[in-house]
C-alpha cells in the first residue's frame, strides 16, 4: 500500500511539472512564432521595396519557400485572388490569417499585427507603404522584446506554480 501510494505521488508531481515544461515549452514558441512574423513582414517589406513585387505575386513566392502553416496561408490567398470572386484582398488575407495562426501560441494583439497587415497597404506609393509596414515591424519587435524580458521570469513562475500545485494536491489526497 505504501508503494502504490509514493507510486501514485510520483505520477502525479511528475504530470504537473510536465503541465509546467508544457507552458514553458508554449512561452518558447510564442516567441519563435513573433520572430517568424517578424521576417514575414520584413520580406514582404523588401520584396515591395527592392523588388518591386505586387502583394499577389509577394504570396505566390511565399507560398513555396514559407515554412507551414504560413506557406499554406500564403497559397491560399494567391488562389482566391486568382479566383476573383469579389471578395476583397482585406477579406482574403484575414480569412486565410485566421485559419494559419488559429493554433499559435500567439496573444490577440499579436496576431491581429499580420491579419491586419493589407489595411497599410491602401497606398499605391511604394515608400509610403514600407513605412507603413514598418510601423507593424516596431509592433512586432516590441512584443518580442517583451516576451523575451518576461521569459526567465515567467518560466520561474509557471515552474513553482506546477511544483506547488503537485505538492497541494498530494496533501489533499493524503
Amino acid at each position: 500500500e505504501t508503494m502504490l501510494k509514493l507510486a501514485g505521488i510520483l505520477l502525479l508531481m511528475t504530470g504537473c511539472i510536465g503541465l509546467g515544461i508544457d507552458k514553458v515549452t508554449e512561452e518558447k514558441r510564442r516567441i519563435r512564432e513573433l520572430r517568424e512574423i517578424r521576417r514575414i513582414v520584413t520580406r514582404i517589406q523588401n520584396e515591395m521595396i527592392y523588388g518591386k513585387r505586387a502583394l499577389p505575386e509577394i504570396c505566390l513566392l511565399f507560398s513555396g519557400c514559407m515554412e507551414e502553416p504560413y506557406r499554406s496561408a500564403f497559397a491560399g490567398i494567391f488562389r482566391k485572388l486568382e479566383e476573383n470572386d469579389g471578395a476583397s484582398l482585406d477579406d482574403i488575407w484575414k480569412e486565410q490569417m485566421e485559419k494559419c495562426m488559429q493554433n499559435l501560441p500567439l496573444q490577440r494583439e499579436e496576431k491581429n499585427i499580420l491579419r491586419n497587415l493589407p489595411e497599410y497597404l491602401g497606398t499605391m506609393d511604394e515608400k509610403q507603404q514600407a513605412a507603413d509596414i514598418g510601423q507593424s515591424l516596431d509592433l512586432i519587435a516590441a512584443h518580442i522584446g517583451q516576451a523575451e524580458a518576461e521569459y526567465g521570469n515567467r518560466s520561474r513562475v509557471i515552474m513553482s506554480i506546477s511544483v506547488m500545485a503537485g505538492i497541494l494536491i498530494v496533501i489533499l489526497l493524503l
